[in-house]
């Protein structure tokens, strides 16, 4: 009996211990599954709390915005608010720094999608060399030295054939000195080329060594840019504008000085435009600058047309 009973007692203790080592498999099993799961669903959920956290930091910062907004807005209301020196030092100081933060933040959005298209926009091809121009630079102008329209004609056909194999745009600037006649009578024949020869020299100092100026007509400069984008055309005639309207005219060194100015127009050429149609567009932007007064500069990217004033 005694050695049944301790062969019950042995059968036992082997199904306890079987039962044992299936149950701990079963618990490592779903441990384990447990966590891998768990493990791989961890960055999106830390990615959705930390997008609700930065949603609740931007409402709180609207929000304080607001209440500041409503308290300057009852500050300025208030009878006989004058700030002192210190205050307006203090507020102004803030203001700066509010206004640097929320630039850096909103330019950092568009500077981020600017370079997600950029990033996803496929590179079909090479970008090809703009070729090099081997301008006409004759007839010549005999007091200004530059060429002029049959040489800036030839010159603009080059370019844009250029601008068509190589698939980059390209620009050109038309200068016009204003009242060409009026001072032609005042200050006799030769002034209004003395002054077109002054704007010449401005535009020179402005311009690239692979850049040409050209006489289109007898008040009107033409500088062609080969391989130029609109922001680089548009920053140059800007400087250009500037040289001029800034300028102290004068017919001699000793003689008083002159009220000189300008109308000008950048457009800017892209593949497979015409000579004839460039010089239509130029011809109805400087029109369009001289109607908003002097020293006015029209922007004409293809079919539209932007006014930079003269600040």
């Amino acid at each position: 009996m005694t050695t049944s009973l301790l062969v019950s007692m042995i059968s036992l203790s082997n199904e306890v211990l079987i039962l044992f080592g299936a149950g701990l498999l079963i618990a490592v099993s779903l441990g384990f599954t447990t966590g891998y799961f768990f493990g791989k669903s961890a960055p999106a959920r830390n990615l959705r709390r930390a997008k609700k956290h930065i949603q609740g930091c931007f409402q709180h910062v609207k929000e304080t915005l607001d209440i500041a907004q409503s308290a300057c807005s009852l500050l300025e209301k208030f009878p006989g608010m004058v700030l002192t020196n210190e205050q307006s030092t203090e507020l102004n100081k803030k203001r700066s720094n509010l206004l640097e933060l929320i630039t850096r933040l909103v330019d950092r959005k568009n500077l981020d999608q600017n370079q997600a298209k950029i990033e996803t926009k496929p590179d079909k091809k090479k970008k090809q060399k703009f070729p090099a121009m081997q301008w006409v630079l004759e007839p010549e102008h005999v007091h200004l030295k530059l060429p002029e329209t049959a040489a800036f004609e030839a010159n603009l056909e080059m370019m844009l054939l250029g601008s068509t194999s190589s698939e980059q745009t390209c620009g050109l600037l038309l200068v016009q000195m204003n009242q060409h006649d009026q001072l032609k009578e005042r200050f006799g024949i030769m002034a209004p080329v003395k002054f077109m020869k002054t704007i010449s020299r401005l535009v020179l100092h402005k311009v690239r060594d692979e850049d040409v100026i050209c006489i289109w007509k007898s008040d009107t400069l033409a500088i062609l840019f080969p391989s130029y984008t609109l922001s680089e055309g548009q920053a140059n005639a800007e400087t250009i504008r500037d040289a001029i309207r800034h300028h102290h005219f004068r017919l001699e060194a000793s003689s008083p000085e002159v009220v000189v100015t300008a109308s000008l127009a950048y457009l800017t050429c892209v593949p497979g435009d015409s000579a004839e149609l460039v010089l239509e567009r130029g011809s109805h932007a400087l029109a369009k600058s001289q109607k908003k007064g002097r020293n006015q500069l029209i922007i004409q990217d293809s079919h539209s047309y932007e006014h930079k004033a003269a600040v």
